[in-house]
């Protein structure tokens, strides 16, 4: 007896190419989000009396992030990355500005802490006068040097608290 799900991934050109099959729902929509880990994409599962359900990949947040130092931009990076962020890195503020021009999709602003503090603060305004609606991460090097308009100051090895406020900023 053949089992009662099966499960397809959506091809660039609409059509259904069948991946495998599953005893029941549950253990059908475990293996969809298990598939997409290696092949990002949509999957329809469907059952044997024609019901379908789709399941989509999550699409990832896009963290554009203005650093002063490549080595620490690099690390920031591979970290947003890790946790399942699309991430645009540019090395100073005059190269964001040339950037941001083409980018159609940013959820969160992240400003490095490397640069002199009215380098940084210029960005900050720059950023909310451009994007008003968009949230913006500073990084500070402690708790007593914020910039001001920024949404959020974390300081900069505080990563659980720069995590999760990035997870609440992008939400």
């Amino acid at each position: 007896m053949f089992p009662p799900f099966h499960i397809f991934k959506v091809q660039s050109d609409g059509t259904l190419r069948w991946a495998e099959a599953a005893a029941d729902v549950e253990q059908a929509k475990a293996r969809a989000k298990a598939l997409q880990v290696s092949s990002p994409g949509e999957y329809v599962i469907s059952s044997l009396t024609g019901e379908k359900i789709s399941i989509k990949s999550a699409s990832k947040q896009v963290v554009f992030q203005i650093g002063y130092d490549e080595k620490d931009l690099n690390a920031r990076a591979d970290l947003f990355r890790r946790v399942g962020h699309q991430v645009i890195s540019v090395l100073d503020n005059e190269a964001a500005k040339h950037a941001l021009r083409s980018i159609e999709k940013v959820d969160v602003f992240v400003v490095g802490h490397t640069a002199p503090e009215q380098t940084r603060k210029e960005m900050v305004d720059w950023l909310k006068a451009n994007f008003p609606n968009l949230k913006i991460v500073a990084l500070i090097p402690s708790a007593n040097r914020q910039l001001p308009r920024a949404d959020y100051n974390i300081v900069l090895n505080d990563w659980d608290e720069w995590l999760s406020l990035l997870a609440a900023a992008t939400s």
